[in-house]
């Protein structure tokens, strides 16, 4: 695990979060990321897998569509990470977690 020692520009609610933290932090906005990756690369293995192969388009369109939601859950936790350490704008866990 990498050590930062920049100053964090905002409350620190969790200096380094555990993996269920950090999940059970996720706002709406992190599973529409988690949701809009998905679809958006479901489309995209279709008609990839239509190229060359057209019984391809459905194994295509599923692997795409899992590495769509892993895409969307890094970033969902990447951002859900920063808001508890401090990185990015974190009003409303601060109001909810340091009561």
């Amino acid at each position: 695990m990498g050590v930062s020692k920049d100053i964090p520009k905002y409350p620190c609610i969790y200096p380094n979060p555990s993996f269920g933290e950090v999940t059970k932090n996720f706002r709406a906005d992190d599973y529409k990321i988690m949701a809009l990756a998905t679809l958006a690369s479901i489309p995209y293995g279709y008609f990839a897998g239509t190229a060359r192969l057209p019984q391809m388009r459905v194994p295509s369109m599923i692997m795409s569509g899992i590495i769509g939601l892993h895409g969307g859950f890094f970033i969902a936790y990447q951002q859900s990470g920063g808001r508890l350490m401090g990185r990015l704008a974190n009003d409303a866990e601060v109001r909810e977690l340091m009561k």
